[in-house]
């Protein structure tokens, strides 16, 4: 099983591109949408995520693929102005849908830089722990305005499987 990423693995990425794994951010030329299934509200701490992935996102994964530009899936956490609660939308990349499929959520996600934090599926939990002490050690601020993200590479299940955790970035630290 890969370990959680410490401090020194822990960087802001320059480019998008989840194919080839190293450097994560949005492009700054244009948003990207994302096409889910759910947009529900959501405690994270508290999720069942099995549902919301293997029964609900499961029902509509062949409609939304084919709008996908690109494998992989994305889970995105937006501000729900609800303390402890998040805006969830499990989907995947995707120019934006004119009009978006009946029963689907589309969310615009911003171009900006992302910090990356790579992980595994079962250190999910301790990796968004990293990232807390990350923002507070690095002199980088967390923009709220933009959701974080969660890229789960395509083909990939199980307690190993590769997953980068995104995480918007205001300027450059002082």
């Amino acid at each position: 099983m890969q370990s959680p990423p410490t401090r020194a693995s822990i960087g802001l990425a320059q480019s998008f591109s989840p194919r080839r794994g190293a450097s994560q951010s949005w492009p700054a030329a244009s948003a990207r949408g994302l096409v889910g299934e759910i947009g529900a509200r959501i405690n994270p701490a508290t999720a069942d995520y099995q549902d919301l992935w293997g029964r609900q996102f499961a029902a509509r994964e062949a409609e939304i693929a084919a709008l996908a530009v690109e494998p992989g899936y994305y889970a995105l956490y937006g501000c729900s102005g609800e303390p402890g609660v998040a805006d969830f939308v499990a989907g995947m990349s995707v120019k934006p849908p004119d009009p978006v499929p009946a029963g689907l959520t589309l969310r615009l996600v911003p171009a900006g830089r992302y910090a990356s934090f790579p992980c595994a599926m079962a250190t999910i939990s301790v990796t968004w722990g990293r990232v807390d002490e990350w923002f507070e050690t690095s002199g980088h601020v967390r923009e709220v305005a933009r959701p974080d993200l969660e890229y789960y590479a395509p083909n990939a299940s199980g307690p190993d499987a590769p997953v980068t955790i995104l995480v918007p970035v205001a300027g450059s630290p002082c």
